[in-house]
């Protein structure tokens, strides 16, 4: 029974990466670029830069949820592969930086501009993030030297 319902909790947590970091943000992507009637103009936004790179590593990340969250716990698998969602997630981050999503430069016409820039934001996510990255390399070698005390415990439940 543990193993479909790992399965279970690793399609749910693939949906709700696909919610937050494919639905969600190339949904308001496109209203934001698509807006008609009001007095706005974007300078220098690369629309398809932005959502090719969003949509890249939206997948990328739905796609390791699966494999991180249907792993066993306390498993050398979860922790490779919580590894590597928490790399791809500050890949996911990183491109909101590289594609020209983080500093969004709003006209409005005969009165002025006004900025949207996220940048800063982002910089302190990563910083987050690199202290998540020691955190799950620390889980990988307490997983892997305690792998018998893992396992004994597993067989007593």
């Amino acid at each position: 029974m543990g193993a479909v319902k790992n399965m279970v909790r690793g399609f749910i947590f693939t949906g709700v990466y696909v919610l937050f970091t494919l639905a969600i943000p190339l949904t308001l992507f496109t209203l934001l670029f698509s807006i008609e009637g009001l007095p706005f103009e974007w300078e220098q936004i690369d629309q398809h830069n932005i959502l090719f790179w969003l949509t890249a590593f939206g997948l990328l990340a739905s796609g390791f949820a699966f494999f991180k969250y249907s792993s066993p716990k306390q498993s050398i698998r979860k922790g490779i592969f919580a590894l590597i969602q928490v790399i791809i997630n500050c890949l996911y981050l990183w491109s909101y930086k590289f594609s020209g999503a983080s500093e969004i430069k709003f006209i409005i016409i005969d009165y002025g501009f006004f900025t949207l820039d996220i940048s800063q934001m982002i910089l302190i996510y990563m910083g987050v993030y690199f202290l998540t990255i020691v955190l799950k390399i620390y889980d990988i070698f307490d997983y892997t030297i305690n792998r018998e005390k893992i396992r004994e415990n597993r067989m007593k439940e």
